[in-house]
């Protein structure tokens, strides 16, 4: 089990498609907040607090990052379990690991390695800000400890990295649903999109339709959060292991059959020959 799943994150992350869902994810932020980030350095500081962690606030809120996530967390490895059942290689992989360590292996790779590309993207972002914005203190006097600042920063990165995973997993089960690899990065773009402005369009005040409210802790605790990319990450692997297996199957009997009528039809031209 181990050496699938490690494989699967191996493959996924050393992909020149997860280097671009970072630098998507990172420059699509950076433009996005350039104006917000701008108004640090002409003040001179920030009057909400330290200059690198509100540079940073707004670079994990930006609603155009948010909005990017969905697309870039599905680079790494969205369309590759679709792929695998089109052009049947999964049937090399699966005999040698096993059927459920295969499909545990596919949804748990893809959770890692989009989860991943949140997490580093934000890395990337925070580093940036603290080399940037470092030197801008706050503006107005306030208990700002150090350790408080820095475990909001670390539980943000949880946050986003269930975010990355929650919509890298629905970018591969809709590839599979689909049939088409190129779902992947579509389906998650639309959904996000739709969910995003059906909320603010109809329903102002349920801020939970929101998928937006789900991974930038504005309106709710980190631990709402937190709570509800987990519960969905984990109804959307499982529900890509479930298609997968099916799917799995089917494909399974299907190469068995065509393997039995290739061995008669070999068998009766034998027998023709001989004759």
């Amino acid at each position: 089990m181990r050496n699938v799943l490690a494989t699967d994150i191996k493959n996924n992350i050393r992909s020149i498609r997860f280097i671009l869902g970072i630098f998507l994810i990172v420059s699509a932020t950076l433009m996005s907040e350039h104006e917000m980030l701008q108004k640090i350095i002409n003040a001179g500081g920030s009057a909400e607090g330290p200059g690198w962690f509100v540079a940073y606030t707004y670079c994990m809120n930006s609603v155009n990052m948010l909005l990017f996530v969905p697309i870039a967390v599905a680079f790494a490895g969205g369309e590759n379990t679709e792929a695998e059942l089109h052009s049947r290689f999964f049937l090399f992989s699966y005999i040698r690991s096993g059927r459920k360590q295969y499909l545990v292996g596919k949804a748990a790779g893809l959770l890692v390695s989009g989860g991943l590309t949140a997490f580093l993207a934000m890395v990337f972002l925070l580093v940036i800000c603290i080399l940037r914005f470092g030197q801008y203190p706050s503006l107005i006097d306030g208990n700002y400890e150090m350790a408080v600042l820095v475990g909001r920063t670390a539980v943000s990165f949880l946050r986003l990295f269930l975010n990355g995973a929650f919509w890298a997993l629905i970018g591969g089960t809709s590839a599979v649903i689909t049939k088409n690899r190129y779902m992947s990065y579509a389906v998650p773009f639309i959904l996000y999109y739709v969910l995003t402005v059906f909320q603010e369009r109809y329903y102002q005040k349920a801020f939970f339709l929101s998928p937006r409210y789900w991974a930038a802790s504005i309106y709710y605790n980190d631990i709402f959060c937190i709570a509800i990319l987990a519960v969905g990450s984990f109804f959307n692997g499982t529900d890509l292991y479930v298609r997968n297996r099916k799917k799995v199957a089917v494909c399974v009997i299907l190469n068995r059959l065509f393997g039995l009528q290739a061995r008669i039809s070999m068998d009766g031209k034998k027998v023709r020959g001989s004759g």
